[in-house]
């Protein structure tokens, strides 16, 4: 299953066709007909007033993207729950949908709240909801698939004025009042086609749903060629982008930062687009090995032991993961003492403030 999600990665992406594009074409354009119907039916309902989005008691910001794939919500989220939560002083909940988590996520899981963080391993709670705990200051961590019962918990139990949705622009039950949509600068919508021939949730038009548009940069120095491409191909004006910066490399085991000394490494990720995380590390270390697994893949300790065998028959002791990763193998790592596993910091970096005072004009506007 994971080689045929990363299959079907290529083929969203793939700028030539081949023989195996063709065929890839055949046997997916037809599910891919009916998919874009179904959801087109379903978004002209929720226009028409057909089927309604429950509103609820908090502010709803929504972070979400119309691919699969990662294309860096996660960061943006962090960045927008801070601001919320330690610029503007509003008590503040995010909501992670949970995915690949071992929790029961129909029932409402607090993963961090005032007292602390009530999890270590991502993949019992989810790997992207871990990953915000850690990296967000004075904000609630929520894991629920019902996002109008989350939301309404969060108000309910903490006093949440603000809410915010990891993902779920494609969720119309619940009203957003104020929704993300981000767009990476180089993948930007593959083909254009939705699921499986494609990578999109929804068509590209649907982009007009969103209040704002950001652009995910990561390691593209054409960053103001990307803005106008997508600002020209969206027909908007709110947008800007923002620039993913590696910050730091740090042992897993003890947190330390350390100084790459281009010394022989290995590296190994389940993120949407392993190439760009690849491609960096090549500019501090010797990587001689790589391992791509699927998104949101749950690591077993046999697969770290397997690429740990095969990083020491190449001559080498080190291996490089993503923050997303090291949440589910930190349990693992602890037990190998043999090989030294990194972890990369990743930053959000906004080119300007755009996104947040839009954010904050709506909040002022806000009558619930």
């Amino acid at each position: 299953m994971e080689k045929l999600k990363i299959l079907f990665n290529k083929y969203h992406y793939q700028k030539k066709p081949d023989t195996g594009y063709i065929l890839f074409f055949v046997l997916t354009g037809f599910i891919s007909v009916f998919y874009f119907i179904t959801i087109s039916i379903k978004n002209i309902l929720y226009k028409i007033k057909i089927l309604k989005e429950k509103q609820v008691t908090p502010f709803v910001i929504c972070v979400g993207n119309l691919t699969t794939g990662g294309v860096g919500k996660t960061p943006i989220v962090c960045e927008i729950a801070d601001y919320m939560a330690n610029t503007l002083k509003q008590k503040t909940a995010i909501i992670s949908r949970g995915y690949n988590s071992k929790l029961d996520n129909k029932k409402v899981n607090v993963i961090k709240d005032k007292d602390g963080t009530y999890f270590d391993d991502g993949t019992i709670c989810g790997d992207e909801a871990l990953l915000i705990a850690n990296n967000t200051k004075n904000s609630i961590v929520i894991v629920c698939k019902d996002r109008v019962k989350a939301a309404e918990f969060a108000y309910k139990k903490y006093g949440a004025k603000v809410v915010i949705l990891d993902d779920g622009f494609s969720n119309r039950k619940i009203k957003k009042d104020f929704s993300v949509l981000v767009v990476d600068s180089k993948k930007m919508f593959g083909n254009n086609f939705t699921l499986p021939l494609g990578p999109l949730r929804e068509p590209v038009y649907e982009a007009k749903r969103a209040d704002y548009i950001i652009v995910s940069n990561k390691n593209d120095k054409n960053s103001a060629i990307a803005l106008d491409k997508i600002s020209k191909k969206l027909k908007t004006k709110q947008i800007s982008c923002c620039n993913f910066v590696y910050d730091y490399f740090y042992n897993i085991k003890n947190s330390l930062q350390i100084i790459p000394q281009n010394t022989k490494a290995g590296a190994f990720c389940a993120i949407g687009q392993p190439e760009q995380f690849y491609k960096y590390l090549n500019e501090h270390f010797d990587i001689i090995f790589t391992k791509s697994y699927a998104d949101h893949h749950g690591y077993t300790k046999e697969d770290l032991d397997t690429i740990c065998k095969e990083i020491h028959e190449l001559g080498a002791d080190t291996l490089i993961t993503t923050q997303k990763d090291e949440v589910k193998i930190k349990h693992f790592v602890k037990k190998i003492n043999d090989t030294n596993f990194l972890s990369l910091k990743l930053k959000a970096n906004f080119e300007d403030k755009g996104l947040f005072y839009a954010i904050e004009k709506r909040i002022r506007e806000y009558a619930p």
